[in-house]
Formats: structure tokens, sequence, C-alpha cells
């Protein structure tokens, strides 16, 4: 039996965007930036892809801007403030690495730097208006959290930031939101919420690795640390990975549709997995307000123990972020800042769905850790 609860690391690239990948591999082999018939066409084709993804995403295509993955993004949004007088960064500690292990570099170029707590899961905005400095220029609050699926007052915060400027620096702080875990998955208006910056990754909704989306409500502001060859509008150097744009086009169109009765029911679906595991004795960690797509819960062993002995009965689990895997300790960091205790957090296991979990998965995934649980 294979049962995958990995999704929120990465899922499995789906049929219909492994074949606009495939198709535009072959047709549109061409570099975008070429001037003769072959580049001309797989240049349309570029910006008819970003036309149809912004269209999907509620924005303007010249606000959207094609990267390898979330994590450049994010880079890209944070390395541009080295080009300016250092001021103060606010971040919350529950951010993926990807954002806070900038922080030292920063403040080695003489930054000031803030990181707002977020006990229970979400950031205090109190804290956050006391953070606020006539020299604050920019303020990272993730959509979603990637290790617990909280869900985070994104446009209450950014409310926090603009009346703060109304009163007090009569300019814009760039508010940046990490979104790769809300497109598609929970109520996410990118304009509504009035960010200035958002990082993406196809992998996530079922796209190819290796690319991304940076928004950027004022691009004209935003300088980058490498443009390189000027591809992107001179936002992002580098030729634009044309197959894999295609594929995640393909897969936001397949998340989108349909997209309300597809949460509802991963919703259902959670909620089932919640009761088992409570009925199983075992502390849930995720906040009742968060994605449909991720919980996380107190296992009775240490998580690297429990999450092999899934494995070994078929069950694809996560002890935290599958990054923070890699860097021992991040997952385990983030619930340290959200107050959960030292020992529940060791034992930390994150479970993920996709848009196409089954019932059938879910109870057979219940069995399993009850099994687990009971016959440890």
């Amino acid at each position: 039996m294979n049962l995958y609860f990995d999704n929120a690391a990465t899922t499995r690239i789906s049929e219909k965007a492994l074949k606009a990948y495939n198709d535009t591999s072959l047709e549109f082999w061409a570099n975008p930036s070429s001037v003769h018939a072959e580049g001309l066409n797989a240049k349309r084709k570029l910006e008819d892809e970003r036309k149809r993804i912004a269209m999907l995403m509620g924005i303007t295509p010249e606000s959207l801007f094609f990267t390898s993955g979330a994590t450049e993004s994010i880079a890209a949004s944070v390395s541009s403030l080295l080009f300016t007088t250092p001021g103060k960064i606010i971040i919350s500690k529950i951010e993926h690495e990807a954002l806070s292990s900038w922080l030292p570099l920063l403040r080695q170029y003489g930054w000031k730097t803030a990181e707002l707590r977020a006990k229970g899961g979400v950031i205090d905005l109190d804290e956050l208006k006391a953070e606020l400095t006539p020299d604050t220029k920019f303020v990272g609050i993730m959509a979603v959290n990637n290790v617990t699926g909280a869900i985070e007052p994104v446009k209450e915060a950014v409310r926090v930031v603009r009346e703060y400027e109304r009163e007090n620096t009569k300019r814009r702080i760039f508010f940046f939101s990490d979104s790769v875990q809300a497109l598609g998955k929970i109520d996410y208006d990118i304009k509504e919420l009035d960010i200035d910056g958002a990082s993406f990754s196809g992998h996530k909704i079922n796209g190819p690795r290796g690319i991304g989306m940076l928004y950027l409500k004022s691009p004209s502001s935003f300088r980058p640390l490498a443009p390189a060859g000027g591809q992107e509008k001179g936002k992002r150097g580098g030729t634009e990975n044309l197959p894999a744009i295609s594929g995640l086009r393909a897969a936001l169109e397949e998340w989108m549709d349909g997209r309300e009765e597809k949460n509802r029911k991963a919703g259902e679906l959670k909620a089932m997995i919640i009761k088992g595991l409570r009925d199983s004795g075992l502390d849930i960690i995720s906040p009742e307000n968060s994605s449909p797509y991720i919980i996380s819960f107190a296992s009775p062993l240490p998580s690297e123990v429990f999450t092999r002995m899934l494995s070994d009965k078929g069950v694809a689990a996560s002890s935290g972020s599958a990054c923070s895997n890699n860097a021992k300790g991040e997952g385990e960091k983030i619930l340290l800042a959200m107050g959960v205790r030292p020992e529940k957090a060791k034992n930390a296991v994150r479970l993920s769905l996709s848009n196409s979990t089954t019932e059938e998965e879910a109870v057979n995934l219940i069995r399993i850790i009850k099994e687990c649980t009971n016959g440890r």
C-alpha cells in the first residue's frame, strides 16, 4: 500500500501539466529572446501563458515574473534591499527559512531586524504595530504556514502597515507574503490583500519542479540583484523555462477548476483524519484556522522514528517540512516559536493532502497510524 501524505513538500505532476510541458518542449523549443521566426513564436507562447496564468490569479500580466521557484522569488525580493539605504525589516518567527535565512546577511549590511512571535501559530497584530518604525522598509508575513497550515491574518497585517504609513512615513512599506501554500488552497485574492510582492511554486499544485512565480505590484520600483540577460523585463535574467511555464499554467487551471468544491472535500477529509488522530490519543498542533490540506500532530515517539514507522507501512509523511528535514531543527524551531512545548515539537509529524486524496486513503491512513500508536 502506498499512501502519499506529503503534498506540502511536493505534489505529483498531473497528466495535463506533463502533457503541456512535453507539447511545449517539442513545438516551442526555441529561445524566446531570439529574433528569428522560431524565437518570436516562443516569445508569443511565453506571453500567452503569462496572460492566462495572470487571469487565473486575478492580476495583471505585467506584475507576474517567472523564476525557478519560490525560494528564488523570495531571494530576489529580499536581496533587492541591499541596493537601498539600510532600514528595518520585520518578519514572523514562523517564516520559511527561504526568508528567515536572509536576516544575518541583512544585519551585516546594517539592517535592523525584528521577528514577530506567533503564539498558537498566528502573528500578533499589536506586536506588529509596536515594531513598526519610520525606517521600516520591508514586512514579510507568509499566507499559510508550511509546517502547521496556520492561515496568517495577512489582510489585517497589511491594514496595520498601511495605517502606519499614512500617519508616519508618507511612503509605501514593501509588504511581502510567501504564498506557496495558499494559491488555490484557501480564499486568496492578491489584489484585495494589497500586498506588494508574493512568491509561488509550481510543484506544490501538481505542476513541474523548477518553476515559480514572483508577483510585484509595482515592478518599476524593484531592482534585482542579478538582472543578467535582461529577460523578464530585466527583473530575472536567464532563458525562460517555457515548457515548465506551460506545465504550471495547466496545473493551475486544474486547481482552479472547481476549487471551492475541492477545498471543501479536503476539509472534510482533514476533519476525518483529525478525529482519527484524537481517537488514538494524539494531540493536534495545527490551529483551528488552518489550511484544509495540512495537519500537524504530536506523535508518541520522536518524529524521525514515527515517520519511519509510517514509511515501513507504506505511508509518506513528514517530520515538519521537507526543507526543514534537510536543515535539522528548522521545523522544530517554528513550532517552538508558536509556543508548542519542546517535547511535543520534537515529536511533530506533518500530514498534507492533495485535491485528489480519497476517503479510502484517509481511512487507511487512520488505521495505520492507530497500529503504529498502539503497537509501539
